[in-house]
């Protein structure tokens, strides 16, 4: 989907043609596709911006796996008052991570905004017996997107 935006952007935008080499193409390309995507799940864990906190996630996606949740996630990390756990966490189906304890969770997630979402997708949820328990203890109320 980025390849496409990044396609779509060039198209309306460079009316002079593409670069004359491909090695020059690519980089452009490489430097441009950060204008779609939302940065926050690349902040290090030490760099904090000002009036973020790291939350618990308000929605999880679950589902099966190849059911289009990578999917589902990418076009929502495209909202500015959205943001997403950089990897599946597989807290609540793997019980040597949920162990680890909930502060170990927050730590996994992106900063945030006080009116961002933040949004976490781990499609093993789906087949985990003890995940919704575990989900439901975390947080009675989140939505939970399949």
């Amino acid at each position: 989907m980025a390849f496409l935006l990044v396609s779509a952007y060039f198209l309306l935008t460079h009316t002079q043609g593409a670069p004359a080499e491909n090695g020059a193409l690519l980089e452009t390309l490489k430097s441009q596709v950060g204008l779609f995507s939302n940065k926050s799940e690349h902040y290090s864990a030490q760099v904090r911006p000002p009036g973020t906190s790291r939350r618990i996630p308000q929605t999880i996606i679950i589902g099966v796996r190849k059911g289009g949740t990578r999917a589902l996630l990418e076009m929502l990390d495209i909202h500015p008052n959205i943001v997403v756990a950089a990897t599946e966490v597989h807290f609540f189906d793997w019980d040597e991570n949920y162990v680890k304890g909930i502060d170990w969770y927050r730590s996994l997630m992106p900063f945030s905004y006080g009116n961002q979402i933040t949004i976490e997708k781990t499609p093993g949820y789906f087949t985990s017996p003890q995940a919704p328990e575990r989900i439901h203890d975390m947080n009675s109320s989140i939505k939970l997107q399949p």
